[in-house]
């Protein structure tokens, strides 16, 4: 036990995670990870020369088990004198009035409890228990979703403060070797044994391969992802220098330069400085790797390239312009605000751009009600994936079609319909209350849709093009 306490201790003192006089705030579930780096961090308070509380976030998915939960934090808490804060978020409710992904909606609603207790109780540092095996699975998710390969950052900066993760050298084997010597209760939650996330499927089928074939191999992401994080604030320090020297901005605020000062830079740094060029966009779909990487690469092919002007449309009505030399952004008539994710509320119509949409019990309308251009269609749902809501087409969406045995990925879809790039940038895409794609509007439905009215109480849906009557 004592080189595991070393192994943890110094990588604290090697990335200054925890500064003498630190105020640490650790964020608990209640399972093993969490509950040994409380015990971690409460039996070396003296020596870090720091103050340790605990926070607990119930989800209220669990019902009397998330009780149970809270209760095993705060004996820990009462072993050592520490300070435990316990906080309900009722996400059942956030999910059925606002819609979301669930795994999405906990992350955002836990971490704003967390910073809300930060800045009200003074706390300066936010500890979570992340570990090597944890790093590990996100290297693999990043992979799997083309996204930049370079893990949990291991401290990062929050409005309260900081969140660190001082366990990251540690795997989750060595975790409940703690656990059992220092006879910590903890808790298991059952939904980790399930296949419903990428990233529990990661951690049952993919990770076991990887280490029967090097048990090492999470110590080893972890010192990989740490150098590349090294490499990356290097880079993007760089790149930002070299922006700040060539960018000059119009009187909207968006970016001009010109194309000799760009070819200048440094090869290797073009490319981030064109994701700087992105940033200033009030809106821009970083968070969509597939169509970031393809913007940018597409940009730099055209800011090399000197023959002729070149006009290119971009994602949220921004518009990129090369004329001879100078390149800029302009802002294009779109409202942007249509393109955000939008709960379409039964009864009303709701637009997207230049589409609009609405759904309604179907034998509330007659279809003589509505213009022969409308696209119709009819659903039936259980009420608890209701509302639906609107949002741009994210990468991995897939929908369900009528005849089809497995979901096939929206993006193939689009595709297959011959659905341009540009148009395929902006393509809303409809889900049901829990996140399960069911419609392309004006592309393609999934096997819920019928084009006749369905026996029994069904919907009416109606996409219409232009501005609605």
């Amino acid at each position: 036990m004592k080189s595991l306490q070393q192994k943890v201790l110094k990588f604290i003192d090697k990335q200054t995670l925890i500064p003498p006089g630190s105020r640490v705030l650790v964020a608990c579930s209640g399972g093993v990870d969490s509950m040994a780096l409380l015990h971690f961090l409460a039996t070396h308070q003296q020596s870090l020369v720091i103050e340790v509380a605990a926070i607990h976030v119930d989800h209220m998915l669990r019902g009397v088990e998330s009780a149970e939960d809270a209760f095993v934090v705060k004996q820990l808490c009462k072993e050592f004198g520490l300070p435990f804060y316990s906080e309900q978020i009722p996400i059942p409710v956030i999910l059925d009035s606002q819609g979301g992904n669930m795994q999405q909606v906990c992350r955002q609603q836990r971490y704003a409890r967390f910073e809300q207790t930060m800045e009200s109780e003074r706390f300066t540092v936010l500890a979570t228990a992340h570990h090597a095996d944890d790093q590990l699975e996100t290297v693999l998710i990043q992979l799997s979703k083309g996204q930049s390969l370079n893990g949990m950052p291991i401290q990062r900066t929050i409005h309260s403060g900081k969140v660190i993760r001082p366990l990251l050298p540690l795997r989750k084997s060595e975790l409940y070797m703690y656990a059992s010597h220092h006879k910590i209760m903890f808790r298991e939650d059952p939904s980790n044994e399930q296949d419903n996330y990428l990233r529990n499927r990661m951690r049952h089928h993919v990770l076991p391969f990887l280490m029967d074939e090097n048990p090492s191999v999470a110590v080893n992401t972890v010192r990989q992802t740490e150098q590349r994080q090294a490499d990356e604030s290097l880079l993007n320090e760089l790149a930002d220098q070299h922006w700040r020297s060539i960018v000059t901005y119009t009187q909207e605020q968006l970016p001009s330069f010109q194309r000799e000062a760009f070819l200048a830079i440094p090869h290797a740094l073009q490319k981030r400085v064109i994701q700087l060029l992105l940033k200033c966009l009030t809106n821009p779909a970083t968070e969509n790797a597939e169509w970031h990487f393809a913007v940018v690469d597409e940009l730099l092919q055209h800011i090399t390239n000197s023959a002729g002007n070149v006009t290119i449309d971009l994602a949220y009505g921004y518009r990129f312009i090369r004329e001879y030399d100078k390149l800029l952004i302009t802002k294009m008539d779109i409202d942007t605000a249509s393109l955000r994710p939008k709960v379409l509320e039964k009864g009303t119509w709701h637009t997207w751009g230049n589409i609009q949409f609405y759904w309604h019990h179907a034998s509330a309308h007659m279809i003589e009600e509505f213009s022969p251009s409308d696209e119709i269609r009819y659903f039936q749902l259980p009420e608890t994936e209701l509302p639906l809501t609107v949002r741009l087409r994210m990468t991995g969406d897939r929908m369900l079609i009528k005849g089809m045995s497995e979901p096939k990925r929206v993006k193939r879809i689009l595709i297959d319909e011959k659905i341009g790039i540009m148009q395929r940038q902006q393509q809303p895409v409809v889900t049901t209350a829990s996140g399960t794609v069911c419609a392309i509007p004006g592309v393609r439905y999934s096997e819920m849709f019928s084009r006749r009215q369905l026996e029994g109480d069904s919907y009416i849906w109606i996409t219409r093009e232009g501005e609605t009557r």
